[in-house]
């Protein structure tokens, strides 16, 4: 059996969501009875166990549980690409999530490109270090900072310029730059959630046992640059985010040592996004955006 029958599937995932025959059967717009016989009969074909019947409701039982979980996101992907069909070419807006931090130091530089070029359209950005689950909750994009893979979904990567240590011109002074990375550890290092990408900067450059847990770290990379331009520490940052606070002369490069990071930010989207044209442009402007400004970096 290669598929099994779609309308015992969509029974069980309602009788599952609902822990409730009679809810599952008002939603799909049929009997509690039939709903019974569906999922009965599907227990039959493949000999597995799903649901245990109890006079007060439902439960599933272990392997039903673990099915159902894995068939459900398949229900959100048919649900997003039916809505997105049905509003094809009727859409004016774009939802994204994005970190305040990416948000604020490259998307909303370039934005009035985008939106002067599509009149009418509106990009909605929600900012949260949450890991949003798009289908189920009514995005179209996602900015995310990881090495690329999210299964299920499409990734285009946007952003992985080189990482810098950099810090205000007063905190080094008199001596205006370090010699050797190993002197970083002077100063106090400043992280942000990810916390990790001190220890492989050192790494990279061939330095073992340096402490690179301590120091402050804060919710995102904006956090980073105060307090890095305040001249509380060194940030470790890429060049492209902090573009502005470099050409203003609030940063400078530590050490003229970078090292190119494993980690990136990447645009995500579920296929089904590309339905909407307007997502089509958004798409196109922004990967479009990111290989010129890689270019000049």
């Amino acid at each position: 059996m290669k598929m099994p029958p779609l309308h015992a599937l969509m029974c069980c995932e309602a009788a599952a969501r609902h822990m409730s025959i009679k809810l599952a059967a008002e939603e799909l717009c049929v009997t509690a009875s039939a709903v019974s016989q569906q999922i009965a009969k599907f227990e039959a074909l493949i000999n597995v166990r799903l649901f245990i019947r109890a006079p007060r409701g439902l439960a599933l039982t272990d392997e039903g549980r673990q099915y159902l979980a894995a068939i459900r996101p398949a229900f959100a992907q048919i649900e997003a690409a039916t809505q997105h069909l049905l509003s094809r070419g009727r859409s004016n807006t774009v939802a994204l999530s994005c970190t305040r931090g990416f948000a604020v130091q490259w998307l909303l530089p370039g934005l009035a490109e985008f939106e002067q070029a599509n009149p009418g359209v509106e990009v909605q950005i929600a900012t949260t270090n949450r890991r949003v689950d798009l289908l189920a909750e009514g995005y179209d994009f996602a900015i995310r900072h990881g090495g690329g893979s999210y299964p299920g979904l499409e990734a285009e990567r946007l952003v992985d310029d080189d990482l810098c240590p950099l810090c205000s011109p007063q905190l080094l002074a008199p001596r205006r730059a370090l010699n050797s990375p190993v002197e970083l550890s002077d100063y106090p290092l400043l992280h942000d959630e990810h916390r990790g990408d001190w220890a492989l900067w050192f790494s990279a450059l061939g330095f073992a046992g340096v402490n690179t847990g301590r120091g402050a770290v804060f919710i995102d990379s904006n956090g980073v640059l105060e307090a890095a331009i305040a001249g509380q520490g060194i940030a470790l940052v890429r060049r492209s985010l902090a573009r502005d606070a470099l050409r203003q002369g609030l940063l400078v490069p530590a050490l003229a040592q970078s090292v190119a990071s494993p980690i990136a930010y990447y645009l995500v989207y579920a296929p089904s996004a590309m339905l909407q044209p307007v997502n089509r442009r958004f798409r196109d402007w922004i990967t479009s955006r990111a290989a010129e400004a890689a270019e000049r970096w």
